[in-house]
């Protein structure tokens, strides 16, 4: 009897702001508003400093409840911000080739961020269904503007999320990929490296380096499938250079060396 050859799945989840965009959402929200960028660090400074949120629920925090932002930003507003917002290089080429499939191998992609959804949503319009992207949604009044906070996707409401991935698609834990660049991305990568999962930091922060198993930084999406390859089908450096080639990017340039973090007195 022949042995029939089984697809193996992978559920692949980013963040958003700054892991496949390149801006930061609420710097330039406060920007749509005439916050400068500065003023809106220092505001996350402090709610940090005074840990009365989950990490990557700051912006979330400061549209309903700080003055400078309260009854300010609409709907509309975030919409706007994800039309303008920048996105890396390859966005919609490296959803593409995840949803396509490599060889035996099939991923199901999302987007969990603590980001506003509206804004995602239009940035990632013609990329990505909003079915599969999953953002902090709030409640708006009738003219738009932001009351109240539903549900954000930060912290341990990431870990939550990714749980509830986990049985939707029914993928089994170790075949999660998680990929990420801050602070808001500590707990879920954790939790998916505790269950024998892949995950990608797309950042130098040395302790997300500490924490992830894979960091990768480049300006261009494409960059986490090298990571991918070597993990989920066991390519060799040969055999990713020869993939990127085939899908029309070949490597230019690739530096692989083992990071140390270092403060000497």
């Amino acid at each position: 009897m022949k042995k029939i050859k089984r697809q193996k799945k992978y559920l692949f989840v980013s963040d958003f702001d700054e892991t496949i965009s390149l801006d930061d959402s609420g710097v330039l929200i406060s920007q749509m508003i005439s916050i400068k960028p500065e003023t809106f660090f220092s505001k996350v400074k402090e709610i940090r400093k005074r840990n009365i949120v989950q990490l990557g629920g700051e912006l979330a925090y400061l549209l309903i409840t700080d003055p400078a932002y309260k009854n300010r930003v609409k709907k509309d507003t975030l919409i706007k911000v994800g039309q303008v917002m920048r996105l890396r290089n390859n966005v919609k080429e490296l959803f593409k080739v995840l949803k396509d499939g490599i060889e035996d191998v099939k991923f199901t992609p999302y987007v969990v961020s603590a980001c506003p959804k509206p804004l995602i949503v239009k940035s990632l319009e013609n990329i990505l269904p909003e079915n599969q992207i999953f953002g902090t949604d709030f409640k708006f009044t009738s003219d738009g503007r932001i009351l109240d906070i539903e549900r954000t996707a930060a912290g341990q409401g990431k870990v939550s999320i990714i749980d509830l991935l986990i049985e939707k698609v029914h993928i089994p834990r170790e075949q999660v990929i998680y990929v990420g660049d801050g602070s808001s991305d500590l707990h879920v990568m954790l939790h998916v490296n505790v269950y024998g999962g892949f995950t990608i930091a797309v950042s130098p922060s040395p302790y997300l380096g500490h924490i992830s198993k894979r960091t990768v930084l480049s300006d261009n999406a494409l960059s986490v499938l090298a990571p991918i390859l070597e993990f989920c089908l066991k390519y060799d450096q040969n055999q990713i250079k020869d993939f990127f080639t085939e899908i029309g990017h070949p490597i230019y340039k690739w530096n692989r060396a083992k990071t140390e973090w270092l403060t000497i007195e």
